[in-house]
């Protein structure tokens, strides 16, 4: 998918209609409403926009730029893509919401303890603009002086004085974009803010059962035993269901038994019985396993795609 669209947002965003507002938040998962957000005021409104501006043009130039392509979320970064991920997705509208509700809901009162990171909200007033959010994972507050050196300025008397205030440092990155009901991610620091390892391990869990439930295991209890034990729960995102209908066809399920090596029954069921075994079947399933045409070479990768080539006849 073409990074185009997130150069567009950073050129709408330029503009002299858009507005912009700062947030403090800090992440307490014990609580029914997890995030708690203060707006942040500015003694001089421009230090805000000339801000804003200068996050647009680094963020294209340093983070936009540098991208081969969007592609959707699977759990697994390229480091040269970007992903993204529908604000409705399972995986993260729940708290997104709270998210949201917490911005929206936001006050000017301090809050009290570490902050976890801040959002930077951008409100057109133009029609046919749109709202941008920029979020940065990383606490803004740090304290100059340290265990690790001591700070001091000068004075009108060219005299040194210790710096012991904290300071604001915001930064010239960001680590996800929320655009159009749309979620652009240059990393997986998100994951961590929408709790998506309890999610991901309901996907896991549902998966599992989704697998199961395809009757075409000898022992269903020992698949779903094994199947359990699979470490990473972000393999379960890419579950195709193309692959699920294949392995329902007693002859599509002998071609992919052969390919894998995986034993079957006398009726012709997968009869796994190891951890490894399991591992390979929801690989396949997962789309993290491919047989190549041409050297008929069985491969795995984290990210796999179609590609949209269009073939013209000869003349």
């Amino acid at each position: 998918m073409s990074k185009e669209v997130l150069t567009h947002i950073c050129t709408s965003a330029r503009k002299d209609s858009y507005s912009w507002a700062l947030y403090f938040f800090k992440i307490d998962k014990r609580a029914k409403q997890p995030f708690k957000v203060n707006k942040v005021r500015f003694k001089n409104n421009s230090y805000l926009l000339q801000y804003a501006q200068n996050l647009l043009n680094a963020t294209e130039a340093f983070q936009i730029d540098q991208i081969s392509e969007v592609q959707d979320y699977d759990g697994e970064n390229s480091k040269v893509s970007c992903d993204k991920l529908l604000l409705t997705n399972e995986l993260i509208s729940e708290q997104w919401k709270l998210f949201s509700q917490a911005v929206a809901a936001s006050s000017e009162q301090k809050i009290d303890g570490k902050i976890n990171g801040y959002i930077l909200c951008g409100q057109p007033s133009e029609h046919g603009d749109k709202s941008v959010t920029f979020v940065k994972v990383a606490n803004p507050i740090t304290k100059l002086t340290n265990k690790k050196s001591v700070v001091f300025s000068s004075t009108a008397n060219d005299e040194l004085d210790l710096i012991t205030d904290d300071v604001c440092r915001l930064y010239l990155t960001v680590d996800f974009i929320a655009y159009s009901d749309i979620m652009y991610t240059f990393n997986h620091k998100f994951e961590t803010i929408f709790n998506l390892e309890k999610t991901m391990a309901k996907i896991k869990q549902h998966a599992i059962e989704e697998i199961a439930a395809t009757n075409v295991f000898s022992n269903i209890d020992s698949f779903k035993s094994l199947a359990s034990q699979y470490k990473s729960s972000r393999t379960f995102i890419t579950l195709k269901s193309e692959r699920i209908s294949r392995i329902k066809n007693k002859r599509n399920r002998k071609a992919v038994a052969d390919m894998l090596h995986l034993p079957l029954d006398t009726n012709g069921n997968f009869a796994i019985t190891t951890a490894e075994e399991a591992s390979l079947l929801i690989r396949y399933l997962c789309f993290k396993i491919f047989q190549d045409n041409e050297t008929k070479d069985v491969l795995e990768s984290n990210t796999v795609k179609k590609l949209s080539i269009e073939y013209s006849s000869s003349q």
